[in-house]
């Protein structure tokens, strides 16, 4: 099957929409709406044209802590920029903005979870924690909070672990471009918008706020392990994902359904292994049955949550991305089944229909993985029942280092041809 005309073009342009829309275009509030639709569509045609992805090719590695180039050069001081304005920034916003569950209470939560769990005390790690709001339950899965107990144990605040996530999600980001290209261009302002928004722009609170810094980064590494076709580096990447934050949980059937169509059996058991492996570790064993059990009935309260978010914070549909704001707060339980209906069947569906093209037009399989990811990531946070605004940032960061690989790949066979 001949690719698109004129996709890497497509890309760029749906690449800067989708960035737009999750940052400096949330100021229009009459067009929110309009944005949320627009952020989407997008992400669909970012996930359409990742398939058309060339292959690998074995080409001499550039080692990251070499300075024998000059693009590497750049690429360190960029990082060494970033890193000392991030430090200065951030160190002002700490002092300015102390850690109080009155303002949000994720990170006071994960917190006294980490105190629990390093004081030896795991069977207690999820119990109520009395001093934020008279006794609320940690809801939050191992792979999320646990990583915060380095900055925890070290007695700093904790977000310092969120600048140094992002740094290395930076240099993941710069290393999956290739800066020789003319048309680089948009690829970097995609970067520059994202980080300024995040961490100079009050509207994200991401950082100040939330703890999904290590959350982007297991998704990116998800896709950094896709674009390299590293099964175990998949597997553990994946792992991460799911028991930090799940929503690809509708890319799972779909990974597995792209192993068996392939006869790849030993991936497959490879993939469930480690999936049930990271199950046992982090989950079952420290804490038990009982926990288990509360965070697989979780999802059943969301309901009620979307309707006191409705009453007591409306804003945050108002200003935020999402079609739950288009449903509106009568139609909360249609959302909700339609976002779990959507999450399984989309992907599979997907899945289903690129091999097809594979088997009868010779599109190749390589990418599809990648693709229904980002196309799990687009259906999952558009229908997610409150849609808070730091949460869409994942599926950003991922487009930003598919399309960047997509284009120093597409570079690569022009050289080697």
């Amino acid at each position: 099957m001949k690719q698109p005309a004129g996709i890497q073009r497509i890309l760029l342009m749906a690449l800067v929409l989708e960035t737009i829309c999750v940052t400096y275009a949330l100021y229009i509030p009459s067009f929110i709406p309009t944005i949320s639709v627009l952020h989407t569509l997008a992400g669909l045609v970012i996930a359409y044209g990742l398939l058309w992805m060339k292959p690998a090719l074995p080409s001499i590695s550039n080692p990251v802590f070499s300075f024998t180039s000059n693009i590497n050069r750049y690429r360190w001081l960029l990082m060494g920029i970033a890193l000392f304005m991030l430090c200065r920034f951030c160190a002002q916003w700490m002092k300015d903005d102390p850690i109080d569950y009155h303002n949000a209470d994720m990170l006071p939560i994960i917190k006294v979870m980490n105190q629990r769990f390093l004081a030896g005390n795991w069977s207690q790690v999820y119990d109520p924690i009395p001093e934020i709001w008279n006794g609320i339950k940690p809801i939050y899965l191992p792979a999320m909070w646990m990583p915060f107990g380095l900055p925890e144990a070290l007695q700093i605040d904790v977000r310092w672990l969120t600048v140094l996530v992002f740094i290395i999600i930076l240099g993941i980001l710069l290393w999956a471009i290739d800066a020789r290209r003319k048309n680089a261009w948009p690829l970097f302002l995609c970067i520059f918008l994202l980080f300024w928004w995040l961490f100079y722009d009050e509207k994200a609170g991401l950082f100040t706020f939330t703890e999904e810094g290590v959350v982007v980064l297991y998704y990116i590494l998800l896709a950094v392990a896709l674009l390299k076709r590293n099964i175990w580096m998949i597997c553990i990447a994946a792992s991460l994902c799911v028991f930090s934050r799940y929503a690809l949980v509708g890319w799972l059937p779909a990974m597995a359904l792209y192993f068996v169509y392939l006869k790849e059996w030993k991936n497959l058991f490879r993939f469930a292994f480690t999936g049930i492996l990271f199950f046992v570790v982090l989950l079952l064993l420290p804490f038990g049955w009982k926990t288990v059990y509360s965070l697989i009935v979780l999802p059943g309260s969301y309901i009620e949550f979307a309707k006191r978010i409705w009453q007591d914070a409306p804003q945050v549909f108002s200003g935020s991305l999402g079609w739950a704001k288009i449903f509106g707060p009568n139609h909360i339980m249609r959302l909700h089944y339609l976002l779990i209906l959507l999450s399984f069947t989309v992907p599979f569906l997907a899945t289903l229909i690129a091999l097809r093209w594979n088997k009868k037009f010779g599109m190749p399989v390589q990418n599809i993985p990648l693709s229904v990811l980002k196309l799990s990531l687009v259906i999952f946070f558009s229908l997610i029942d409150v849609p808070y605004l730091y949460l869409f940032y994942t599926s950003s960061f991922v487009s930003v280092v598919a399309v960047a690989s997509f284009l120093s790949r597409e570079d690569n066979h022009k050289i080697t041809a």
